[in-house]
């Protein structure tokens, strides 16, 4: 968010977005609630109305009877007036799907299904995207989630072979002309864990992902921000030299291997980022090993140095809720004046 001079158009500006966030937040209002909540006088309240009405944003709705004064006009939010559009693949036992998601300004879901497919490459969510556009012409940006890292604008670290190597985002931000999010699936989640749970923006979370045929990832949330590293590759925690044989399928059907590895990429986690809390996930995960990891880094770590860690039961709505977040935050407008301009 940049912070600007304030000439008039700035101003006017600041101002529209200052309506625009009151209405989102309330749903509907009136122009003498708006102003009272914004500070801005009724006359510049209505002005804005008017220009938010004529953009399709916003729309009238039914006059309602104000105490001692003439009806009043309410007014309505169209969240619908830009979508996003949220992708992401992921695999089950009948194959690969990806995860078609598009959402409205509120982050309602007008769409969610999931679409089998061969492979995983360009073509795949082109196809896909191509659909979208044509059901949904109020799409104005694209969010994917994906395994691996973008680094230098190219997918250097990736589950899927098709897409490496590949500038994902510029390609799709070239074809569609369109703000375009790539997000690690475990960066999403951790957003979205923290987002659903209203983490406070001091916290710093840590969320761990181990999934069955792959080494673990994991989404770092410092001070309300995600923490992605230098070239986009912090939370690459498989690469932490431990001497874990992440992928070797023996390793998660062994209760005490899998606590240990798990409990020691925590303590080393934990050694450099010393967090609020480490979020755990995978499918095998239960209590019992929660429990055992637990014990293992009092072991590991000083007492006082353990930091609180819990099990999320749904990756997948923490993925989803995260890629909503991240998406729609390109379609958010950027400009505020400072205490001292305004």
């Amino acid at each position: 968010m940049k912070n600007i001079g304030g000439n008039a158009l700035v101003i006017r500006e600041v101002n529209i977005n200052l309506v625009r966030k009151e209405l989102k937040e309330q749903g509907q209002a009136t122009k003498r609630l708006i102003a009272e909540n914004t500070g801005l006088s009724i006359v510049t309240v209505g002005t804005v109305l008017q220009y938010l009405v004529e953009q399709q944003e916003v729309r009238e709705g039914d006059m309602i009877s104000s105490s001692g004064g003439r009806p009043a006009q309410q007014y309505i939010y169209n969240d619908e007036h830009s979508l996003g559009l949220i992708l992401f693949p992921y695999e089950e036992d009948s194959g690969i799907q990806i995860r078609r998601t598009v959402v409205t300004l509120s982050g309602r879901r007008l769409q969610d299904v999931s679409i089998p497919v061969t492979r995983i490459d360009l073509s795949s969510f082109e196809t896909l995207i191509d659909e979208a556009m044509q059901q949904y012409s109020s799409i104005q940006a694209i969010g994917f989630g994906l395994p691996g890292a973008e680094i230098d604008g190219k997918m250097l670290v990736s589950d899927y072979i098709a897409l490496r190597d590949i500038s994902v985002t510029e390609h799709f931000r070239n074809r569609y002309g369109k703000p375009v999010v790539l997000e690690n699936d475990v960066n999403a989640a951790v957003i979205g864990y923290c987002n659903r749970l209203q983490e406070t923006r001091e916290s710093s979370v840590v969320y761990m992902y181990f999934p069955d045929r792959f080494g673990p990832g994991a989404g770092i949330y410092i001070n309300g921000r995600l923490h992605k590293g230098k070239r986009g590759f912090a939370g690459e925690v498989a690469n932490i030299p431990l001497g874990i044989p992440w992928g070797d399928p023996s390793l998660i059907t062994s209760f005490e291997r899998i606590t240990e590895a798990i409990a020691k990429l925590t303590a080393a986690v934990n050694s450099v980022l010393n967090p609020d809390l480490v979020v755990l996930y995978g499918s095998f995960l239960t209590d019992h090993h929660l429990r055992s990891v637990v014990d293992q880094c009092s072991l590991f770590l000083p007492d006082s140095t353990v930091p609180d860690i819990r099990m999320t039961e749904d990756f997948t709505a923490d993925y989803l809720q995260g890629m909503i977040v991240q998406t729609l935050r390109t379609l958010e407008p950027g400009l505020q004046l400072t205490k001292s301009e305004t």
